[in-house]
C-alpha cells in the first residue's frame, strides 16, 4: 500500500466562503466549500496518484492565516473553468455537420 501524502495549504478564503488549497509539491490546486453545501472544483490536478491531506489543526499548528479577499467574483468565474475549455476544444461546426459551405445565412428554412 502507497502510505506516500502530500499536504495541501489553504491559499485563501474568498469573500463567499469557499477555500483555496494548493499543494507545493505537484501543484495540485482547487476550491471547497464545506459542509453543510459541499462542493469541490479542481483547479489544476496536480498528482491523481498520491493521497492529499488538508488539516485545519496544521493551520492552527503553523499558525497560518488565510487572506480574506474581496468579493470579486472569481468563485463564478472559478465554476466556469470547465464549461470554457470544453467550449474551446469543441468543434462546433463539425458537431452540427456545418462547414464553410453551408454557413448560416440567418433565414429559417420550413
Amino acid at each position: 500500500m502507497n502510505e506516500r501524502h502530500h499536504e495541501m495549504i489553504l491559499e485563501q478564503t474568498h469573500a463567499s466562503g469557499m477555500e483555496e488549497w494548493h499543494c507545493p509539491i505537484c501543484g495540485r490546486r482547487f476550491l471547497v466549500q464545506w459542509p453543510p453545501a459541499y462542493k469541490m472544483t479542481i483547479l489544476e490536478p496536480g498528482d491523481q496518484d498520491i493521497r492529499h491531506n488538508v488539516s485545519r489543526s496544521a493551520l492552527r499548528r503553523n499558525s497560518l492565516q488565510a487572506a480574506r479577499v474581496e468579493e470579486t467574483g472569481l468563485d463564478e468565474e472559478f465554476r466556469l473553468i470547465p464549461w470554457l475549455k470544453w467550449m474551446e476544444r469543441t468543434d462546433f461546426d463539425n458537431r452540427w455537420g456545418k462547414n464553410d459551405s453551408q454557413a448560416w445565412n440567418g433565414s429559417v428554412s420550413t
